[in-house]
């Protein structure tokens, strides 16, 4: 590794690259989930629902059958 200033320069300039190209790959998997975040909300909150109305049901035939 060499402490020369071009090379200073051109690690400090790939570090900044990196860095860029990092926030870009971010901001577009953020703006895919943004636009698919109402689906997402709607279908987790009817696979809750659906567990929560099968665990109540499954508990109430526990109760009624004894345990």
């Amino acid at each position: 590794m060499s402490s020369e200033p071009e090379g200073m320069a051109e690690s400090f300039k790939r570090g900044c690259i990196a860095i860029f190209v990092g926030m870009i790959a971010i901001y577009g998997a953020l703006t895919v989930l943004e636009s698919i975040w109402p689906v997402l909300l709607i279908i987790f909150g009817v696979l809750g629902i659906a567990g929560l109305v099968v665990g109540v049901i499954m508990l109430i035939r526990r109760f009624r059958q004894g345990w």
